[in-house]
């Protein structure tokens, strides 16, 4: 299934709240919280004793999620704040507090 450009927009448009930015990856990476759980469940799957062996391109996904391996990011997050639902306008808040930030 193709996705146009107008498909992309409205979904980041929907889902802006559902989106962390990375402080450990290059570029300003926004990325979901699930996508960032699954590129450290994957970055534990996989075997980093040589980094250069391979092509570049390997070497670079290899860098990438070398960085996501020990990464707390995913716990923190998971435990610091909760979504409040769609009623609500799907806003994080923090779990001590319960109430939404303005």
């Amino acid at each position: 299934m193709r996705m146009t450009a107008s498909r992309v927009e409205e979904w980041l448009r929907r889902n802006r709240r559902r989106m962390i930015q990375c402080p450990y990856q290059p570029g300003n990476l926004r990325i979901t919280l699930w996508g960032c759980k699954r590129r450290k469940s994957q970055a534990r799957r996989e075997d980093f004793t040589d980094l250069m062996k391979g092509d570049y391109f390997d070497y670079v996904y290899k860098n990438g999620l070398l960085r996501c391996r020990d990464c707390k990011l995913p716990e923190c997050l998971r435990t610091e704040s909760r979504v409040v639902g769609p009623r609500s306008g799907s806003m994080i808040v923090p779990a001590s507090t319960g109430r939404r930030k303005r």
